[in-house]
């Protein structure tokens, strides 16, 4: 039986290996400069090969290359492999067209445009592993961005930063109310399930009518809620104002609810009030037009459709309305903080 086959390092040479381990290289020069080291450590080429799960060949081959071309050897030598038939501006062509245009790709319709546009033909499971190093799938979600005006939007998050300066510093309350939506068929969404197999979610025979919601959220320390079916109206918001208004007024604390310009916000009857509930303490900051992202409360109301209530069909909106006080409730926990359910005054009050 010959000698075995054993590299010997100087102490360069293993720090400058040791350190490829870090370095934003291929993981194959990666793997290669540790099958060196293993060895140089007194590992054999057989117990090398079982650790990687490589032929003991693939382990030899490593090694006579390293004691003939040293440092090198750890990359491939240029053209080998199959050419690829994109370049990075063709990559970089559907990333653009992915950023600017109004409208989703899946995997086949890039093929098809890369393929009509820049005549570049990949398969889309090609063209889904070119993409996996910059671009992914994900979900998609609306905005109106294009509707909003700059400068009025940094003017209002300029003062919306020194509110919650000074809510943080405790010289006043800051809180942040919004309205929104439920219906009995919630959106499907992705699930754990057997391999090879989807699952369906059964509609329910009527989709019923719509559950509609209006909180007022202090981040970190309360959500105080009322559902009602229907719409909300502009009784019920003034029932939760005046709510507000009054501990406002008990605790002899300024109080600040930031809203957008829904119609109820700015009715008439609503205005009427303001004086009295500043007067109470009670102040209103508007956000400008189409910056609801600018409202964290936006954020509760999709963490509770998406995850709370997201794949589930309901009989009615009794069974639909203790979905959504659960999901409140659950959101509540998870973030520590406790909530309240308000009992409106109307004629379809939950």
């Amino acid at each position: 039986m010959g000698a075995r086959l054993r590299v010997f390092l100087t102490q360069k040479q293993d720090k400058t290996l040791f350190n490829l381990r870090t370095a934003k290289v291929p993981q194959k020069v990666k793997d290669r400069a540790e099958v060196i080291r293993l060895n140089a450590n007194g590992w054999y080429v057989e117990k090398i090969a079982t650790h990687f799960n490589w032929a003991s060949q693939t382990v030899r081959a490593v090694l006579h290359k390293w004691e003939e071309f040293g440092i090198e050897s750890l990359w491939e030598k240029p053209g080998r492999g199959v050419k690829a038939k994109w370049k990075e501006e063709d990559i970089e062509f559907l990333s653009e067209c992915l950023k600017k245009e109004p409208r989703t790709y899946n995997s086949f319709q890039l093929a098809d445009k890369l393929e009509k546009e820049r005549s570049i033909k990949l398969s889309p499971d090609r063209l889904r592993r070119v993409l996996k190093k910059g671009i992914i799938w994900k979900r998609a979600s609306p905005s109106h961005k294009g509707k909003q005006d700059p400068k009025q939007r940094a003017i209002k998050q300029s003062d919306l930063d020194m509110l919650e300066l000074a809510a943080a510093a405790g010289e006043s309350d800051l809180k942040y109310l919004d309205e929104s939506g439920f219906c009995a068929w919630s959106k499907a969404s992705y699930t754990y399930y057997k391999k090879g197999q989807q699952k369906r979610i059964q509609q329910t025979k009527n989709r019923g009518r719509r559950l509609s919601i209006v909180g007022i959220f202090e981040p970190l320390s309360s959500f105080v809620y009322g559902l009602v079916i229907g719409g909300v109206d502009r009784k019920a918001y003034i029932q939760m104002m005046e709510k507000e208004a009054e501990e406002a007024a008990q605790m002899k604390r300024i109080r600040i609810l930031v809203q957008d310009n829904g119609p109820i916000h700015r009715c008439q009857e609503v205005k009427q009030l303001w004086s009295k509930w500043e007067a109470q303490g009670l102040y209103i900051f508007f956000l400008p037009k189409y910056c609801s992202e600018m409202n964290p409360i936006e954020l509760e109301w999709q963490h509770i459709k998406e995850d709370e209530l997201a794949g589930q069909m309901f009989e009615d909106e009794l069974e639909l309305a203790y979905a959504v006080i659960h999901g409140v409730e659950v959101r509540g926990k998870r973030g520590d903080y406790p909530t309240q359910r308000i009992k409106f005054k109307s004629s379809h009050p939950t």
